[in-house]
């Protein structure tokens, strides 16, 4: 498990959200695919179902996120957390893109529907900004493993660095989200909630992916420890509006 407190934000509370993601729309990842091997029908059996899907979920305009954050921006004078998010969004976007480039290279084709994405567009949509927060916030904390996972059951350099690439990103993506909802203010029942959207949502994705993760050095033990650490580290930045060390 990555420890949330390697990001070095200081005191989120001042740190400027919208400048980061601004920065990063300028650095981003340019792939590489000079090293790049033939990957074998069994490689990619292995690896592409599972990079499908996440680059199903990866891909969003945003659009019903975008009018929470809107409507929590009007009414609380803060438009930079529209902004921020916009930069969010974006972001996301560009992870989609690096895997859709990634599966291009390869001939692979993107999917126009997903099971899981499907799930989590839907429970996102169960109510407000917040319940949207809380849906992305536990996809992203799996990803973190599956993109270890990932990076481990492949000799793609490209896709290594995409990986890399991911993770880095997503430690902010939480650490961002996760200091949005403590500026929403959670009760202790969201906190069992998020326990059990976490425990249902893993199994899930294991069920799903089991093949990725195994061959990544996953177990469904070391999957759930990891989801569930990323969980602990999210609900005391809910808590205290910071990063612990």
């Amino acid at each position: 498990m990555i420890s949330l407190s390697t990001l070095s934000l200081g005191d989120l509370s001042q740190f400027d959200w919208t400048a980061c993601f601004e920065h990063n729309h300028h650095h981003r990842l340019q792939v590489d695919f000079s090293k790049e091997p033939e990957l074998t029908l069994q490689e990619k059996r292995l690896i592409f179902p599972s990079i499908q899907s996440f680059q199903k979920g990866e891909a969003s305009e945003g659009a019903f996120l975008l009018r929470c954050a809107k409507r929590y921006a009007d009414s609380h004078q803060a438009p930079e957390y529209l902004e921020a998010m916009k930069g969010f969004v974006r972001e996301e976007n560009q992870h989609s893109g690096y895997l859709k480039k990634y599966m291009d290279y390869h001939h692979i084709p993107v999917r126009s529907r997903s099971f899981l994405d499907s799930i989590f567009r839907l429970l996102r949509k169960t109510g407000g900004l917040k319940s949207e927060i809380i849906v992305l916030v536990t996809a992203e904390m799996i990803a973190l493993s599956y993109y270890r996972a990932l990076a481990e059951c492949t000799v793609s350099p490209a896709l290594k660095s995409i990986c890399r690439q991911m993770l880095k990103d997503e430690l902010l993506h939480i650490a961002f989200q996760s200091y949005t909802l403590h500026k929403l203010k959670s009760c202790p029942l969201e906190i069992l909630l998020r326990i059990l959207l976490m425990e249902i949502t893993m199994t899930v994705v294991w069920l799903s992916m089991k093949n990725v993760f195994l061959a990544g050095g996953y177990s469904y033990r070391r999957l759930a420890a990891d989801c569930l650490g990323y969980l602990n580290q999210s609900i005391k930045i809910t808590e205290s509006g910071t990063i612990s060390s």
